[in-house]
């Protein structure tokens, strides 16, 4: 892809004629051979922005006049770019430029970062590198992801080698704050409201993912600043760990009385829709006081918000107004005319920030951890000396650090050694709300149950839970597209209710279970090719659960 993009129309911005003319006086004066026709050349080249940094204009022109046989200094060259953006001279834009808060960094383009000033300034540059895209290569989808700093525009495309209908997304355009991060995005749904409104309404393309940073940004910075820390409000950071989440609820005055239909960004909510509704295309969906109406069916939106904590993280469920689900309803519309009413989406699981990676810390048990040392002959100084580290022995360790104790000593099984959460860490599930949250990016679940259950108690769980655990791998193969016919595939709903299922079996036995995540490493040997200096494990987490009888019932 070339770095050029189409010029933003702006008032502010010379003409190119107005352009050429400055840049000819200001060169030909140093440089006589140099005439107007080659100086409009070299305009119609750069193609320069209103925004747009004189710095990184300067360091393109200079290039451009070094391809006509021009040499410039770095000095004269920030002048020129400062007057072909308008100004008088390189003074004065340092005189009237505000401080850049924002950096866009093209990944799929050998082309110079670029600095602005605020998201307004950001958002006609977002358009033009998609509309560069588009002339391109072609797509349908642009995808927005979140990260702890940081936003990316992906692309879609197909996984080479995986199954059928798989794909991977490709980073286009990377966007960073400068500065502060605290509040960086409070200005963003703005700039990305633009950018949809540009692929969307012209039926170019689709953006997924930006309705989660619309629905995080309900409070301003000032209300934000005076909002009690518990419960903690939602805000346009949680975008990286929040998601939609499409529920059929026939009954109003029950919430929470219906079954999951998707969870996950737009695209990924409406196909599953479709997916589920297969059997009625033709019907009409209606508004019905902030629901959609399907034929007989309610459909209730909801966001769901993950605030990350050590063993059980905060959840926050905000059911979408009913002008946040007309919105989504036109945009389903709109899109499903862009795909010419035919909704196929490959992403089944959202990744979220949080359970997508290995933490900087993890607790470990070190009991058992001394213990290993000590059937090897080493003390905790002896590991610190051989590896050459100074770690003092607390619970919460570097994950570096962990990861290398584990490779040094080759447990047989290097979970035992992480630290198993109290009672008083978990949380009671009383329905299966957290859990359909942690079910998608769980790889496995582990259990304790009461010393004092019996054996046929013990049986019941123990099969219970293996049911449940065998659900949730295949979950995992199906969403990674390993089990299912990509032109039949298998809706989500078929898996989101077996976190309740296993709840319900348990209730029948008297028995009430509390919830965490704990980290969990799976072996690589024989999976993937081992290459230098790569560690043994591949970094994933479990579900653990605390089984025991409820208050006042018997064996």
């Amino acid at each position: 892809m070339t770095a050029t993009v189409t010029a933003s129309s702006d008032a502010n911005l010379p003409s190119e004629q107005f352009q050429a003319a400055a840049l000819w006086t200001f060169v030909h004066l140093k440089t006589p051979r140099f005439t107007s026709a080659v100086a409009l050349d070299v305009i119609r080249q750069l193609k320069p922005i209103i925004g747009e940094n004189p710095k990184q204009l300067a360091k393109r022109l200079r290039t451009a006049l070094g391809e006509q046989g021009v040499a410039l200094k770095h000095v004269h060259a920030l002048d020129a770019a400062a007057r072909l953006l308008g100004h008088a001279d390189w003074h004065a834009v340092s005189r009237e430029q505000p401080a850049a808060t924002l950096k866009l960094s093209p990944i799929m383009a050998e082309a110079p970062e670029e600095m602005f000033a605020d998201w307004r300034r950001l958002a006609p540059r977002l358009c033009d590198w998609c509309d560069a895209w588009l002339h391109e290569r072609g797509s349908e989808i642009f995808q927005v992801r979140f990260g702890a700093g940081y936003i990316m525009v992906c692309i879609p495309v197909p996984r080479e080698g995986g199954p059928a209908g798989s794909k991977d997304e490709v980073p286009l355009l990377l966007i960073t704050p400068l500065g502060d991060s605290e509040h960086w995005l409070q200005k963003a749904p703005s700039a990305f409201e633009t950018l949809r409104r540009h692929l969307e309404e012209s039926g170019k393309a689709v953006l997924d993912g930006v309705a989660v940073l619309q629905l995080c940004n309900r409070y301003s910075e000032d209300v934000l600043a005076r909002l009690p820390a518990i419960p903690q409000p939602v805000c346009p950071t949680d975008a990286a760990n929040s998601e939609l989440v499409l529920l059929h609820e026939d009954n109003e005055l029950l919430p929470g009385s219906g079954y999951e239909i998707a969870r996950g960004d737009e695209m990924t909510c409406w196909s599953q829709l479709e997916l589920a509704m297969k059997d009625h295309p033709s019907a009409e969906i209606t508004l019905d006081d902030g629901a959609w109406r399907i034929g007989a069916g309610r459909y209730v939106w909801e966001l769901s918000t993950i605030h990350p904590k050590d063993f059980v993280p905060g959840l926050v469920v905000t059911v979408l107004s009913e002008v946040d689900s007309e919105k989504l309803l036109r945009r389903y519309k709109l899109v499903k005319r862009i795909f010419s009413d035919r909704l196929k989406h490959h992403e089944v699981t959202k990744r979220l920030q949080y359970l997508s990676g290995p933490s900087d810390t993890y607790r470990v048990d070190l009991h058992k951890l001394l213990l290993v040392l000590n059937k090897v002959g080493l003390t905790w100084d002896d590991l610190c000396r051989q590896d050459d580290v100074q770690q003092e022995m607390v619970p919460e360790l570097p994950v570096g650090f962990v990861m290398t104790v584990i490779e040094r000593l080759k447990p047989k099984d290097p979970n035992v050694l992480f630290a198993v959460p109290s009672r008083s860490e978990l949380v009671r599930v009383d329905d299966d709300s957290l859990l359909r949250t942690l079910l998608p990016r769980i790889g496995i679940v582990r259990y304790r149950l009461a010393r004092d259950a019996s054996e046929d108690c013990r049986q019941t769980v123990r099969e219970a839970v293996e049911e449940f655990g065998t659900s949730v791998r295949m979950q995992a193969l199906t969403a990674a597209g390993q089990l299912t016919n990509p032109d039949d595939p298998l809706p989500y709903l078929v898996y989101a209710s077996d976190g309740e299922e296993l709840r319900l079996k348990l209730e029948s036995e008297g028995l009430v279970m509390h919830a965490g995540v704990m980290p969990h490493l799976f072996p690589t040997e024989g999976v993937i090719e081992k290459m230098p200096n790569m560690w043994s494990y591949a970094f994933g987490h479990s579900l653990y659960l605390d089984i025991d009888f409820a208050e006042g019932s018997t064996q």
